[in-house]
């Protein structure tokens, strides 16, 4: 469209002036009112959380305080020198919370035919401290399953070193031996 057009329509020489002036001035209220719905921030939503709570992606690398401890304790074996250790999780760490649950049935008898509803609600039991935050009842809590191992030892090229370092990181994270790898440090 040209120039002259919008000029033309909004010119106090055009009788249609005010019936063009309210018509643009509906649309433009329509436009505001609908680009509210675009451009507005979502609204907070309460939204029922899962039964098992707090689990997070298992992590690459082990929580730093289980590597620190592994590699002191295995540090004591005799032969091993100095050792670095780093532990992989398959999962991680879950929480599985108390739910409450609430069924109601009812059964109605409509002109003559039967029917028969079932409605079931499941919420999390929330507990709530004095400054009035929720949080829920952790009912267990189901550790981090390890994956593998790696330990890194000066003495790790000796075999009865390895074979010890190897023993004590199977007993001190449930996995199988296959699953750990002990190397010599530079």
């Amino acid at each position: 469209m040209n120039k002259d057009f919008w000029r033309d329509l909004f010119r106090p020489s055009n009788g249609k002036m005010p019936v063009n002036l309210v018509l643009g001035l509906i649309i433009g209220i329509f436009l505001l009112i609908s680009s509210k719905g675009l451009f507005a921030e979502p609204e907070e939503s309460t939204a029922i959380l899962p039964q098992t709570a707090g689990q997070e992606e298992a992590p690459l690398i082990a929580d730093n305080d289980v590597e620190v401890r592994a590699a002191n304790i295995l540090s004591q074996i005799n032969g091993a020198g100095r050792v670095e250790v780093m532990v992989t999780f398959k999962t991680a760490t879950e929480h599985v919370v108390a739910t409450e649950e609430r069924t109601e049935e009812v059964e109605s008898n409509n002109s003559g035919a039967v029917s028969q509803s079932r409605k079931q609600e499941v919420s999390i039991v929330l507990t709530e401290d004095g400054k009035g935050n929720r949080t829920p009842i952790v009912l267990t809590q189901n550790t981090a399953r390890v994956e593998g191992v790696v330990i890194v030892a000066e003495g790790g090229d000796q075999a009865v070193v390895k074979n010890a370092l190897t023993s004590a990181a199977q007993a001190l994270f449930d996995v199988p031996v296959h699953k750990i790898v002990v190397l010599k440090m530079k």
